[in-house]
């Protein structure tokens, strides 16, 4: 995760590690990453002994609310993919995400915040 975080250092002002806990072959670790426009970052990813994951990583504007938060809780069958999920600007809408992991969130991120992405798309679709 560290290599990570110093990856994408230019788009980060500061982090905070809440909880890393490695043990054998499960991973816990809980974080808060300020990014240079003030938002931040919460992350959440758990590896587990039998090799599975769970995953949250939940970004928010200057005053907390949700922009985007990518998770793989297995609550909505019906996205393409399942489990993998985002919820953009609020916990209804729903879309597939292939940002699954903290490396491809952050990448997204430095996109969305250096302006290299040439069109922003933000299709809004609500699952129910």
């Amino acid at each position: 995760m560290f290599s990570i975080l110093q990856k994408f250092s230019e788009i980060i002002k500061n982090t905070r590690i809440i909880l890393y806990e490695f043990e054998e072959n499960q991973v816990r670790i809980k974080a808060e990453v300020e990014l240079i426009d003030g938002s931040t970052l919460v992350i959440k990813d758990y590896k587990f002994s039998n090799n599975t994951r769970k995953y949250a990583y939940h970004w928010m504007d200057k005053k907390e609310k949700l922009k985007i938060r990518w998770d793989n809780a297995p609550h909505w069958e019906s996205i393409s993919t399942f489990p993998h999920h985002k919820h953009v600007e609020s916990a209804e809408n729903l879309l597939p995400s292939t940002e699954t992991n903290l490396e491809s969130v952050l990448d997204f991120l430095k996109r969305e915040l250096t302006g290299s992405q040439k069109e922003k798309k933000r299709t809004k679709r609500t699952v129910k």
